[in-house]
């Protein structure tokens, strides 16, 4: 089986978090105590495929090894494939020093630098990867699996990480990345890496105080943000109906494929604009009514980040 095993992972749309046939495999040579097997398959899948869902069996299997041999195979998984399944690898880092430390801590300090070195968001960092491959965004998840585990073995290395992820808010976005993980963070971890939670909860603070601070009222008049990146004939009359303070709706009256045209520079330009198509009449009409959506948008917003600050900054144990 050994010998037939796919040496190279094949292209994936995406990854999947099901245990794979290695997950069978290596759970019956862990039941035979086979470390020789265990330990080839293990540098197979470094170079082969690999699920999150394997993680399980492959910290129980690397278990069986000598201690400097199971920390280096982890690290090797983590310096393999963290460009491409960074979710995964900080599971796998993350199992592994719950299972391992105290007593094992030192020895998974070159994984932990692995990871660390490896955080996507410098291009100067990343390391050259297969043109086909798909880099998955980076998950909230991920950064409390990362900083909890940092926590428990090397606070340097935690605020590393905290410097890291600063310094690239396009990567790790507050809204989808930061403040999620932030709000996440198991109370251990922020005792555990307390300068570098601390840094972290203070960036999602400052971000959520920073919208919360913007004036938020309802349009007074009928005016909507009017700049639409196409300046066609068409799309200048849309753009000064949109800035017009006085009209709630406008007729377009074109073929098919003026209005479309229309329609898609609505749609790309997120305007505030309810559209309906009368098709009274030849050509048909577009009809177009203004909204508040951008309003109601950041209305509903603001009630997250309220909730979301009150999370923020309730006292320990809250």
């Amino acid at each position: 089986m050994l010998r037939t095993w796919p040496r190279q992972a094949g292209w994936s749309p995406a990854r999947t978090e099901a245990p794979s046939d290695a997950t069978r495999l290596l759970t019956l040579l862990s039941q035979l105590q086979d470390t020789e097997r265990i330990d080839a398959l293990l540098d197979m899948l470094a170079a082969g495929a690999y699920s999150k869902g394997d993680n399980a069996a492959i910290v129980r299997a690397a278990g069986l090894l000598p201690p400097e041999r199971a920390a280096a195979v982890i690290a090797h998984l983590i310096a393999s494939h963290a460009a491409t399944n960074l979710s995964a690898c900080g599971d796998l880092f993350a199992r592994s020093v719950a299972a391992w430390v105290p007593e094992r801590a030192a020895d998974l300090s070159r994984a932990a630098t692995t990871l660390v070195e490896g955080l996507p968001g410098d291009p100067a960092r990343m390391p050259q990867r297969d043109p086909w491959s798909r880099t998955l965004p980076v998950e909230p998840g991920f950064l409390i699996n990362l900083v909890t585990a940092l926590g428990q073995i090397n606070a340097a290395l935690a605020d590393r990480a905290a410097d890291h992820i600063l310094a690239w808010p396009q990567t790790y976005e507050p809204d989808a990345v930061l403040v999620p993980a932030v709000l996440g963070l198991p109370r251990q971890a922020a005792q555990q890496a307390a300068a570098a939670v601390q840094r972290l909860r203070t960036a999602a603070l400052e971000h959520l105080c920073a919208r919360i601070a913007e004036p938020l009222e309802p349009p007074r008049d009928w005016a909507r943000a009017s700049a639409i990146a196409c300046s066609c004939a068409h799309c200048r009359d849309l753009s000064r109906f949109l800035a017009d303070p006085d009209r709630q709706s406008w007729v377009f009256k074109a073929p098919e494929r003026g209005r479309r045209h229309v329609e898609e520079s609505i749609r790309r330009s997120g305007c505030d604009l309810d559209l309906v198509t009368d098709r009274h009449g030849r050509p048909y009409s577009l009809v177009c009514t203004k909204n508040q959506a951008s309003y109601d948008r950041r209305a509903h917003q603001r009630q997250h980040d309220l909730a979301h600050l009150a999370r923020l900054e309730a006292p320990a144990g809250v």
